[in-house]
């Protein structure tokens, strides 16, 4: 039955002048589905890789304020427990509301990817310093 549309939709198309009989657009339609879903395919797989650093960023978050490893460093734990913490929040509501539409998806990964890249990196340079500040007072 749904042959039956497909063929008829196809003839009204043809009929009409949208579509011209004896054309090639089934082949690069064909090509142009299966390269649709291999970027669909690589988007979610990194979509959840994304999602599974952004859970690891944040244990790495709890862990750091909950032990005070930075608490020589001058304003370390209260950035990072103030504008880190509350950034994750809002990511992570953000995430749990809107993870369901595939258009945001590529909006929630730009965002979560500048996230962990921005903890992350502040993180390496407040180890980098405690590691400096160590080194300084046993000299």
């Amino acid at each position: 039955m749904t042959s039956r549309r497909i063929a008829a939709s196809d003839d009204d198309d043809e009929e009409i002048g949208l579509l011209r009989k004896n054309t090639k657009m089934h082949g690069t339609a064909n090509y142009d589905l299966l390269r649709l879903r291999d970027m669909e395919r690589f988007i979610f797989k990194f979509y959840w890789m994304v999602i599974i650093l952004f859970f690891g960023i944040g244990v790495v978050m709890v862990t750091v304020l909950s032990e005070r490893s930075f608490e020589e460093i001058f304003m370390a734990e209260s950035l990072l427990g103030s504008v880190g913490v509350t950034t994750y929040v809002v990511l992570f509501l953000l995430l749990l509301m809107c993870h369901s539409h595939k258009e945001m998806r590529i909006i929630i990964l730009l965002g979560l990817c500048l996230f962990i890249g921005v903890i992350g990196g502040f993180l390496i340079a407040l180890h980098l310093l405690n590691v400096t500040i160590t080194l300084k007072k046993n000299n």
